[in-house]
């Protein structure tokens, strides 16, 4: 289903709400939310470096699938 999202959103500005990490991991552009409120923001690479709440969950939900 991401990959016809893509197709669909190449040359347009899209929103994507997702739980799923493999959703969001390629977006140029991430925001976490909690409580309604702006946590982190920037990209896949960038969020896992900065070690914060989207790595830990991030990691949370990787573990599911090793």
């Amino acid at each position: 289903m991401f990959e016809h999202f893509r197709e669909y959103a190449r040359g347009r500005m899209t929103l994507l709400i997702s739980h799923r990490f493999s959703s969001v991991r390629n977006a140029e552009h991430i925001v976490v939310l909690e409580h309604g409120r702006v946590l982190e923001r920037g990209d896949h690479d960038s969020l896992i470096a900065a070690a914060g709440r989207y790595a830990a969950l991030f990691d949370l939900q990787a573990q599911g699938y090793r």
